[in-house]
Parts: structure tokens; C-alpha cells; sequence
């Protein structure tokens, strides 16, 4: 989680070309950074079927989130995931 939120001592959080990734992640999601310049960037590491992978991914969550705020459904106030939810501020990350 602490390379989701950019904050990982190692960018990359042991996954090839993790920051990347993230980049352009956060760029699709209208967080951070140029979609533009992100994509083409992936698309030249990883190639076009990587990227286009990697594109499928981020609207696969995105749109699953999208249908869970419509309903209504709200991150688990259960006790085993609270402690989480808050060290990693997610509530506030996720609706930035």
C-alpha cells in the first residue's frame, strides 16, 4: 500500500517498472501527472500489449469502485481493518 500511495522506500515495490506502473495508474485516474505522457512512456517499456494490460486493469478497478460508491458500499469499519484504513489514510486518499 505504501507504494500505492507513492510514499515506499523502493518506487518500484519490487514489482519491473512498479513507479511506472503506479504513474501511470494515478495519470488514468485523473490523480496525478499527464495520461499522455505516462502511457507513452509505459508503452515503451513494457510495450503495447503490456501497457494495454496494465490500461485494462486500472478501468477494471476503477470501475469497480465506481459501482461500489453508487450503491453506497463504504470501506469495512470492521476492528481487523480500521487500524489499516487509518495509518494509510485511505478514507482521504480514496475520495481526493
Amino acid at each position: 500500500m505504501r507504494v500505492v500511495l507513492g510514499e515506499a522506500d523502493d518506487p518500484d515495490g519490487g514489482v519491473q517498472h512498479g513507479a511506472l506502473l503506479r504513474a501511470f495508474a494515478m495519470a488514468a485516474l485523473g490523480k496525478e501527472g499527464d495520461v499522455a505522457a505516462t502511457r507513452a512512456a509505459l508503452v515503451e517499456a513494457v510495450g503495447p500489449a503490456r501497457s494495454g494490460q496494465a490500461a485494462r486493469i486500472v478501468a477494471s478497478f476503477d470501475g469497480i469502485n465506481r459501482v461500489a460508491d453508487a450503491t453506497g458500499i463504504r470501506l469495512d469499519d470492521g476492528a481487523r481493518v480500521r487500524p489499516l484504513i487509518e495509518e494509510l489514510r485511505l478514507e482521504t486518499w480514496l475520495t481526493e
